[in-house]
């Protein structure tokens, strides 16, 4: 219990200014920032060449990201500066070439990516760390934290390359075959640097026996020296197979099979470490992924109505999960390898449009999304905080005080997070006829709408980190003409409580910490085009 959150922030005389999240208090004690400088520019070139469309496109992109946060959530100093900021540049060139005949169309194209992203990072520890990270005599002690600083220094640089190709082949007027392949390239290389100070500025190297030395061993516990350069580079290829046929006029069936990936991954913020210090889970396998999706598109009643629906099934092998860890000194997310996880459901969507004056549509989806196997997931707030189990050991009831940590848990079976097992949209418009200042237009209303049923935000299920199923609607009335629109609007209308995620907060058992949706939002948009 002395471990807990009610217990560290008891001892601290710590109340927050309110437990009811939804009051939108906070009560930090660090800067916070969130600087952003994004740009770039792009050029499309087209020529006609015998018969087809060959097309080029450049571009470059940067981003200046300048972010400061308060780590730990509460207005006690624990971690009192925490700061990442990130500079990017990208690059990217892709040639294609499109033809389109009477029986067959195809494309064929080159693509090329190259990535650069440098990060200057610093976490410092502040005068209440040693009260929240420590126990025993060293709790009471806080020059044993205060002022104990990481700054890390690291790059990533990433290319890629690609050879791809599309054909379509209209096999009668009805039946169409579209087969499609892609060979891609990866290379991956990073470099990370994390130099840890102490609150007197002296170098701290890690690991120290807490027997000789246990000041230094608490230190290297929160903050250990690592220095990492992984790279790695892998060759992909990748295809899809679709069949689609007209079965009657406005009906067409098809089925899609498609085998991708996602490329390989590099982990290199403040990773889980071995008894030596080595940081782990620093190279993440890319994901091999199997599709399938078969489904109708329909148009009737003139076409003023349109009906589709869609049954679909992935199969993910070394699914990269974002997860956390409890060990301190741990960044709390980072990518690691589950075995195997699958979604599957039923999408549908409808719309209709019986005049000019008036429309409405309705999308419904069925999901079922889970792991089928990940056997050593970090465990949910309800397995942790106690001591991790040794050799021989079993751990104790979930929950309960004093109780024996497992150091790992299989969450086979259970729900992949952020995915709702139902989810409903739906919205309508309706406008007249209107002259206003000398110009033709339209005024029109509208509505549109949300709902989603319960989803799991932690990546290790959480009865703490159930987001509850919430619905939005949204409204909006102006004027519009081919130059302009003018509208009001309104956005969570009804001024729903919701969460757009829960997370455990760092260096303790029992703080979670949320981020609140939007409450009910007005607002003017100006449109004008020329």
């Amino acid at each position: 219990l002395a471990r807990q959150y009610e217990a560290l922030a008891a001892a601290q005389n710590y109340r927050v200014v309110s437990r009811n999240p939804f009051d939108r208090l906070t009560d930090i004690d660090a800067n916070l920032n969130a600087g952003n400088k994004i740009g770039g520019v792009s050029a499309k070139v087209k020529w006609d060449v015998g018969g087809g469309t060959l097309t080029s496109v450049t571009a470059w992109r940067f981003w200046d990201w300048k972010p400061e946060n308060d780590r730990d959530f509460t207005g006690l100093p624990i971690v009192s500066r925490s700061q990442n900021p990130s500079q990017q540049d990208q690059y990217s060139q892709e040639f294609r070439y499109s033809y389109s005949g009477k029986k067959v169309d195809f494309v064929v194209g080159l693509f090329g990516f190259k990535q650069r992203i440098d990060t200057q990072g610093l976490e410092q520890q502040g005068a209440a760390s040693s009260r929240w990270n420590l126990t025993g005599a060293l709790a009471n002690d806080p020059s044993v934290l205060n002022g104990l600083t990481a700054r890390n220094t690291q790059w990533l640089k990433a290319t890629s390359a690609a050879l791809f190709g599309q054909l379509s082949w209209k096999v009668t007027d009805e039946l169409t075959i579209q087969p499609g392949a892609r060979v891609n390239y990866d290379k991956k290389s990073g470099f990370y640097q994390r130099v840890v100070t102490t609150g007197a500025g002296a170098l701290l190297t890690c690991p120290q026996s807490a027997a000789t030395n246990p000041v230094g061993a608490a230190q290297c516990g929160v903050f250990s020296p690592q220095t990492s350069a992984p790279s790695d580079s892998a060759w992909n290829f990748t295809y899809d197979f679709n069949v689609n046929y007209k079965l009657a006029p406005g009906i067409l069936a098809y089925a899609t099979y498609a085998k991708s990936f996602k490329t390989f991954g590099i982990n290199q913020n403040g990773l889980p470490t071995d008894a030596a210090g080595n940081p782990l889970q620093s190279d993440i396998k890319p994901e091999s992924v199997n599709s399938f999706e078969v489904g109708l598109k329909t148009q009737f009643w003139d076409r003023k109505a349109t009906f589709n629906v869609a049954a679909f099934r992935t199969d993910i092998k070394n699914y990269q999960a974002t997860v956390t860890n409890g060990q301190l000194g741990v960044l709390r997310g980072y990518l690691a390898n589950a075995g195997k996880v699958r979604s599957q459901g039923i999408e549908t969507d409808f719309s209709i449009r019986p005049s000019e004056r008036f429309n409405a549509y309705l999308n419904g989806a069925y999901t079922d999304a889970k792991y089928v196997r990940f056997v050593d997931a970090p465990c949910p707030p309800e397995l942790a905080g106690g001591t991790t189990v040794g050799v021989g050991q079993t751990p104790g009831a979930p929950g309960v005080p004093g109780s024996l940590s497992p150091a790992n848990c299989n969450i086979s079976g259970q729900r992949l997070p952020g995915v709702s097992k139902y989810s409903v949209s739906y919205g309508a418009e309706v406008n007249a006829p209107i002259d206003l200042l000398d110009r033709e237009g339209q005024i029109y209303f509208g509505v549109d709408g949300q709902y989603r049923s319960n989803f799991q935000s932690n990546p290790s299920p959480s009865r703490y980190t159930l987001v509850n199923g919430y619905n939005i609607t949204n409204f909006r009335a102006g004027f519009r003409t081919e130059s302009f629109d003018v509208f009001g609007w309104v956005r969570n209308a009804f001024d729903t409580n919701y969460f757009e995620l829960l997370q455990t907060a760092p260096s303790n058992t029992g703080l979670i910490a949320g981020q609140t949706g939007d409450p009910r939002t007005f607002g003017a948009t100006i449109k004008a085009t020329f």
